[in-house]
């Protein structure tokens, strides 16, 4: 019998010690950081530490993003080979599917001096592409630049400007030309080409004036002449840059035949 009860003390003595043992034991560890879950939500993880990544880990989409530098712009004039034979030459006006393909030229000093001299400077009776430096700059700035050409009865330079844009396929099939210079290029969209006075237009009309500049090209759209064409997608507004090609009137010498284009683009 007293062995039975030393037997039975020593099991709840036992009992004991293992019991405050692990009560010390859990008085020892650091407290848990408590942590708020919203009811519905899965507990977060730790989120990962970054992973710094070296320029080849990159991925291409990425690598695309870096900006480069634009490429300069290379005109398909040989400006510098043309202006060694003529410092005058400034611009080349291109029309798709014609012959006019030709250089402009201005005299710094006298304005008539290519109605009778080619590109070249050499004499001629059929002239050169011109501007006039009373009137306009070379860099085809102003409100407006009249670009002047003799009718040739050979078809050279605007000798067949008139025949062209008076026939309604063409004006349609060929909206736009381009006029090229050594640092860029413009597309220009024809929006009249019809008969007109022979007043010299940036002598009769200030086109830097908003109001005349405006009065004038709605006058000219008000024009009624069974060769007249027009295109009012491209009718020019305050701010617009207009390039008019003039040149004689097949059936009248004492008036001009005006191809008028508003400039649409620049490319340099």
């Amino acid at each position: 019998m007293k062995r039975r009860v030393w037997l039975t003390l020593g099991v709840l003595a036992a009992l004991a010690a293992v019991f405050f043992g692990i009560r010390t034991l859990d008085t020892a560890l650091p407290p848990e950081t408590p942590r708020t879950v919203t009811l519905g939500q899965t507990p977060a993880t730790e989120p990962p530490a970054p992973v710094s990544r070296t320029a080849e880990d990159k991925t291409d989409a990425e690598a695309g993003a870096v900006e480069t530098e634009p490429e300069p712009y290379v005109s398909p004039i040989d400006f510098p080979a043309l202006r060694e034979v003529n410092p005058d030459i400034f611009a080349w006006l291109r029309i798709p599917d014609t012959e006019i393909d030709y250089p402009l030229v201005q005299d710094p000093e006298n304005d008539r001096f290519y109605m009778d001299h080619d590109s070249d400077r050499r004499p001629s009776g059929g002239g050169a592409l011109f501007t006039e430096a009373s009137w306009n700059g070379p860099d085809l700035e102003d409100p407006v630049t009249v670009v002047y050409g003799h009718h040739m009865l050979s078809g050279v330079m605007f000798g067949r400007l008139e025949r062209y844009y008076t026939d309604a396929d063409f004006f349609t099939s060929h909206p736009t030309f381009t006029v090229y210079w050594p640092e860029g290029e413009a597309e220009y969209g024809v929006f009249a080409a019809t008969p007109y006075s022979s007043e010299h237009l940036l002598k009769t009309h200030n086109f830097s004036d908003v109001k005349e500049f405006e009065r004038f090209f709605a006058s000219v759209f008000s024009i009624r002449d069974l060769s007249a064409r027009f295109n009012r997608d491209y009718a020019p507004g305050s701010g617009d840059r207009v390039l008019i090609l003039s040149t004689c009137l097949t059936r009248n010498n004492s008036q001009r035949f005006l191809v008028m284009a508003t400039r649409l683009s620049n490319e340099s």
